[in-house]
């Protein structure tokens, strides 16, 4: 029998991604699963040498770094096309710059989509057949509670992606000195609770130990103000491979993410509850799509709280085992391989009985892509109606200085400063020659003395050099001329202020 075909595009796999996309292709590999599934990774160069090897049995399901033409052609091979969807530059400017040939198209969303920069986009939703969102989260989302849009709300459907329980096998409770609360996961304040070493610290039970896995921009700040606490034991650990050993070893996961966090499937939280351990997380809206509250695993609404269950659990070992075990059951039920990819079989099943279509991503603000400000109009695309501040500042073409905005600007939440995760400073890495990417880089720069500390510098620049390369990009901008010639002043009124 033959199997059709999904093609997955992606610009790059990491983290959760690079897990969900290996089980996929087991699982695909399988005789009867009816689709057969390939990936096109857009970007080679932020591929690392130790995910090939993860791939290496699935090279000739892998297509890495190919040209328009390739992807083409690929597309037109395929039954079905499933677009690996966040904000980050390359997912925008392949959706936008790329002409698709007649097509079933898939937007599959890794992020619950309410906050910037990692929203969601009408123009996205309405590009795509299908939005499969991976947190059921979503339909509460603005683009979909209206009645008005019925026809995004049709399209909305959702996948739990599974355990991958050929990687975990069974998980048998290593015997360990001490107390183990464990938090695996992104080292980074843009997802990360701002307390999460204060609350770690206030926990303060006899033996315990606060196990950190994981990697991210904000770790080394992270470890260095953990030594302030000296009665709370922390142990980084790095980023780990066989993440079992940690599991075997961890009496509680505490996972205290923010509550606009990007988040949606929280592989760490599954992987968890299938290894019989209680997670303490807070009530965020895909959290709450994840854990039944003291059932699966416990929720809780402040900083307060989450300390004072951690408490408990540690005094209950009785509670402790009846929610592992809860949680345990509820992923062998309901999070296998067969009955995830089961559902998601039935939305590729149901989407092959409609024709494929053509499709034009339909904006506003995109011109060609060979113009100056391509960059620019790219992240204020991915910002949709949430980046008002930007568009203004664009369209104002520096004819005028607008200073009410540009303190907006200035301003921006700490999410839009970090170096990754659809910030302004990763679309300005892929766009380094955009004037406007500059400028607002110089903008958001004049607050580093009180947001990055040093050697923490966005790129390691600072807002004269910012202002000055985008001035040298469009020399007739008044706006910039202003900012460059009163770079002295406006960090003196920082300063003093």
């Amino acid at each position: 029998m033959k199997k059709n075909l999904i093609l997955h595009i992606t610009p790059h796999l990491s983290g959760g991604l690079e897990r969900v996309l290996l089980s996929t292709l087991r699982y695909s590999n399988k005789e009867n699963s009816p689709f057969l599934h390939e990936i096109i990774i857009i970007d080679e160069k932020h591929l690392t040498n130790h995910t090939k090897k993860k791939f290496l049995k699935y090279n000739k399901f892998i297509h890495i770094g190919k040209k328009y033409d390739f992807i083409k052609k690929k597309i037109c091979e395929a039954d079905i096309v499933q677009v690996e969807y966040w904000n980050h530059p390359q997912i925008y400017e392949f959706l936008t710059n790329f002409r698709f040939p007649l097509s079933r198209l898939v937007l599959c969303s890794h992020i619950n989509g309410f906050s910037r920069p990692q929203i969601i986009t009408k123009n996205a939703v309405d590009f795509s057949d299908i939005f499969l969102s991976t947190t059921k989260a979503t339909r509460k989302h603005p683009l979909f509670i209206s009645k008005k849009n019925i026809d995004r709300t049709k399209k909305l459907k959702f996948v739990n992606y599974p355990v991958d329980f050929k990687r975990f096998g069974k998980i048998t409770p290593k015997s360990h000195k001490g107390f183990n609360i464990s938090y695996i996961g992104s080292l980074d304040y843009s997802k990360l609770h701002k307390d999460f070493l204060k609350m770690s610290g206030a926990i303060n039970l006899p033996k315990t130990n606060i196990i950190i896995c994981g990697s991210g921009l904000d770790r080394s700040k992270i470890e260095k103000e953990a030594k302030k606490y000296t009665k709370t034991k922390f142990q980084f650990k790095g980023f780990i491979e066989n993440i079992k050993n940690i599991l075997k070893i961890t009496d509680v996961l505490g996972y205290p993410l923010n509550k606009n966090h990007y988040g949606s499937g929280e592989q760490a939280i599954i992987e968890a509850m299938y290894s019989k351990i209680p997670i303490v997380a807070f009530a965020n809206r895909a959290e709450k799509e994840i854990i039944q509250n003291k059932k699966t695993g416990i929720l809780v609404k402040n900083k307060d709280d989450y300390v004072q269950a951690i408490k408990c659990l540690y005094s209950d070992p009785k509670k402790r085992k009846k929610i592992g075990l809860n949680a345990h059951r509820h992923i062998l039920t309901n999070l296998s391989p067969l009955v995830s990819f089961k559902n998601l079989n039935k939305v590729y099943k149901k989407l092959m009985s409609s024709k494929k279509k053509l499709r034009k991503f339909r904006t506003r603000i995109l011109k060609k892509n060979d113009n100056k400000n391509f960059g620019a109009e790219l992240f204020i695309e991915s910002l949709g109606t949430k980046g008002g501040e930007f568009l203004k500042s664009y369209k104002n073409s520096g004819k005028k200085i607008n200073k009410k905005i540009n303190e907006i600007i200035k301003n921006a939440e700490i999410e839009l400063k970090v170096l990754t995760k659809g910030s302004l400073f990763q679309y300005l890495y892929f766009y380094p020659n955009d004037p406007y990417l500059n400028f607002w880089a110089g903008l958001m720069s004049l607050n580093e003395n009180n947001i990055f500390k040093k050697n923490h510098k966005p790129l390691n620049k600072s807002s004269y050099d910012y202002f000055r390369k985008a001035l040298k990009l469009d020399k007739k901008n008044k706006e910039f001329q202003y900012y460059l010639k009163n770079i002295s002043n406006l960090n003196t009124v920082l300063t003093h202020s």
